[in-house]
């Protein structure tokens, strides 16, 4: 009985011991998570909460992401995956160039960052594209003209991005426009867009503007309210459970792109579906809800909200 004491003690000490010297390697017990997905279950995930410093961290130049914004707590997690990783990140709203710095810093094992800062006529003519490095490039142009987005696209070569992050003008029209231009053809499945400064949606006084555009019809609830406007994505996501596999209250259908949106303060973080990973989903789903007999047979009340559901952001210049 002594010996079958012992030898538990001694394997729970050799357990403890392994446990410590790994925690030792890692440099903190929490800083990695096991990621118990199908496609991560070989590799480990740096943790929101090492997300999130690793954001603070980063930034040295005292952008206004960190320093006014709080954007590391808001949606630094969101990038925890990427963080060791040869990332392709896009960010439209280059300012100082401060935030370009940042990403640098974050993400040390980037393939290639890319900036967009605001012009127009010759400026976008002159200086469409400065490689600032083999890694880093500006473009200079306007994210609410479709045929500038097209020309970045084309200068891609069908290369996409991990992460875009839309720091531009924060007119709610030119938010919705560029998502719904870059979701699908700029955004790697798997990958993230980030919508900053959502703040605007809620100028409800009248004449509100803002870099010389005007801010239309916005306010909780309204039209002008990118946020209102995305509120639609948590049910085009279960289109399938209202029978309608074809709803979409987006442009080009991009929300059905999309495997979850998460509202924070003064930001909204949108993911990209792995398209392979969602087949199956989408199968039981989207196109064979297993439930139909509990649904109304008429549908009228959905009708009649789908009716009132679709709906063009206020100020919106689709050019696409």
């Amino acid at each position: 009985m002594w010996s079958s004491r012992l030898q538990q003690r001694i394997g729970f000490l050799l357990c403890y011991s392994l446990f410590l010297y790994c925690s030792f390697l890692l440099g903190r017990r929490e800083i990695f998570s096991c990621a118990c997905t199908p496609r991560n279950l070989k590799s480990l995930e740096i943790s929101p909460a090492l997300a999130t410093a690793s954001f603070a961290k980063a930034n040295i130049d005292k952008s206004d992401k960190t320093k006014y914004h709080n954007y590391h707590i808001m949606y630094g997690p969101a990038l925890g995956p990427f963080l060791q990783k040869p990332v392709r990140l896009l960010e439209i709203g280059v300012n100082n160039g401060k935030s370009l710095k940042l990403w640098q810093r974050l993400f040390p094992n980037h393939e290639f960052i890319a900036g967009v800062g605001y012009g127009s006529g010759t400026a976008v003519q002159n200086t469409f594209k400065r490689m600032l490095t083999d890694k880093h490039v500006l473009y200079t142009g306007s994210q609410a003209d479709s045929e500038f987005l097209g020309r970045i696209l084309e200068d891609m070569d069908g290369k996409k991005f991990d992460i875009i992050v839309d720091d531009g003008s924060h007119v709610p029209w030119h938010q919705i426009f560029t998502l719904e231009y870059m979701f699908d053809k700029f955004l790697k499945d798997g990958g993230v867009y980030v919508i900053e400064d959502v703040e605007t949606s809620y100028w409800d006084r009248p004449g509100a503007s803002l870099y010389g555009y005007p801010i239309r019809n916005a306010g909780i609830g309204k039209q002008g309210n990118v946020v209102e406007k995305l509120k639609g994505v948590a049910d085009t996501l279960n289109r399938g459970m209202l029978l309608d596999p074809t709803f979409s209250i987006l442009h080009g259908k991009v929300d059905h792109l999309m495997s979850h949106i998460t509202f924070s303060q003064n930001c909204i973080i949108m993911n990209k579906k792995h398209q392979e990973d969602w087949k199956q989903a989408e199968h039981n789903t989207v196109h064979n809800y297993h439930n139909p007999s509990y649904m109304e047979p008429t549908r009228n009340d959905y009708l009649q909200y789908k009716a009132t559901a679709v709906w063009d952001i206020s100020g919106m210049e689709r050019t696409f």
